[in-house]
């Protein structure tokens, strides 16, 4: 990745270069390297008069084409920058965005969770004239399987969107055709277009076609099996920071900062650069430096305490409570996260229960797993196979009737953490205890 971003650059300034250039994968990195880029196509004081930036989600094409090809006033160069680039993200299920929908906006991800609103109108024929004018979610009625179920959700999303000024957008097919269109036809001297997209399919073929004719830079992160960012990639991108920060750190208080690591380079930076602040002029950071100020992105808490719900082992599970209580963990997080985990696991419970009845068995390996469950299952909890294989497992120690339970339990719990006169602490506590009832 580093190879090719410093071979493009050294090609590159206001006249040459690939006209059209995708970078996807990694919001750190894509963002890193758009920097990069935009320092060399639009160097000088009067950069930032040659640069046009539009959001992909709410943006139409109309005017992105439009700002490509109008000469600038005050730049030699023009260069259209477009975020969240949605051209070239692969093809969901209408039933599939509307769960990821909801699923984000029950984990707080209110932004992705609109756009995945605004594909899912898209996927039903909805035009931008047709969203501004229709007064609330109820004509979704009539064509959203699955909406009578979740009107309220759906509603609040809707308002969200609204308020935030998202709009549908032309089908992606019609949009990927303009870009080809642009392609072919040129872009005009001095012009050039530069999308960033976080997930890609690479099988599509506006994707094929600019790797092949243009400039494409894939800036994903490694991962395991599970979906994590593999430990090689998090070492060395931990040890780049305490070598530009002159600063050493002990062994356990490296393997604790590697296993609080989320999912995204730009939150694990984040992180990092609090506990360098925190460290200040001392020359080496200490675990307990680690544990006073790195807050654990990786949720493995979250495995912890279910299978101590698991094994019906309250005090284990209120020793995890406690802990993350005095790590600073605000309550609604890790009740967000402790329904997340129950809805996955009841997900999983339906299928060990019907799809997978004849093909799960006990115990199962990891390999038989890849060969007797497709990962094209309908209806798997994860985008990752290893994470699906530790759900269903997982899983198995749960009927269904004790998951639909936890459910209500969660939903107790968050409307008394948002009402006044409870302890969180003490709202937390209960529901554990209940969770753990024989």
């Amino acid at each position: 990745m580093a190879q090719e971003l410093e071979l493009l650059l050294k090609g590159l300034d206001v006249r040459r270069g690939p006209a059209i250039i995708l970078l996807h994968g990694d919001e750190f990195r894509v963002r890193g390297a758009s920097r990069a880029i935009l320092d060399k196509v639009s160097p000088g004081a009067e950069s930032a008069l040659g640069i046009s930036t539009f959001d992909g989600r709410t943006s139409p094409w109309d005017e992105i084409e439009a700002a490509l090809l109008t000469p600038s006033l005050f730049s030699p160069a023009c260069t259209v920058v477009v975020e969240h680039a949605p051209w070239f993200a692969p093809a969901e299920r209408k039933v599939d965005l509307l769960g990821k929908c909801l699923n984000l906006w029950e984990d707080g991800q209110w932004d992705e969770s609109g756009g995945a609103f605004m594909a899912l109108l898209r996927s039903e024929g909805w035009t931008q004239e047709q969203w501004l004018e229709a007064v609330d979610a109820s004509e979704l009625a009539k064509t959203l399987k699955g909406y009578q179920s979740h009107a309220r959700e759906i509603q609040i999303v809707w308002q969200y969107c609204r308020e935030r000024g998202l709009v549908p957008g032309n089908s992606k097919g019609d949009e990927q055709g303009r870009i080809l269109q642009l392609q072919e036809r040129g872009l005009p001297d001095g012009s050039r277009l530069l999308l960033m997209a976080l997930q890609v399919d690479k099988r599509g073929r506006v994707y094929k076609q600019l790797s092949r004719d243009g400039c494409v830079l894939d800036l994903a992160v490694e991962r395991d099996r599970s979906g994590r960012i593999r430990r090689e990639s998090l070492t060395a991108f931990l040890d780049q920071h305490l070598r530009r920060a002159q600063k050493k750190i002990d062994p356990p208080a490296r393997e604790a900062v590697l296993s609080r690591c989320g999912n995204e380079l730009w939150t694990v930076r984040q992180e990092i650069e609090k506990l360098l602040l925190y460290v200040g002029d001392a020359d080496t950071v200490s675990i307990s430096d680690v544990e006073e100020i790195f807050t654990d992105q990786a949720e493995s808490w979250v495995f912890d305490l279910t299978d101590a719900l698991g094994q019906k082992d309250p005090l284990r599970a209120l020793e995890f409570l406690r802990r993350l209580m005095a790590n600073g963990e605000f309550p609604l997080r890790v009740l967000g996260a402790i329904a997340s985990q129950v809805r996955r696991l009841l997900n999983a419970r339906q299928l060990l229960d019907h799809e997978l009845v004849r093909v799960w068995q006990r115990p199962m390996s990891y390999v038989e797993f890849q060969q007797r469950v497709p990962a094209e299952t309908e209806g798997l909890p994860t985008k990752s196979p290893y994470a699906n294989f530790l759900t269903l497992q997982r899983a198995e120690r749960f009927s269904l009737t004790e998951l639909k339970g936890f459910l209500q339990l969660v939903q107790r719990a968050d409307v008394r953490l948002k009402s006044s006169g409870h302890r969180p602490q003490a709202v937390m506590e209960c529901l554990i205890l209940e969770m753990c009832r024989p």
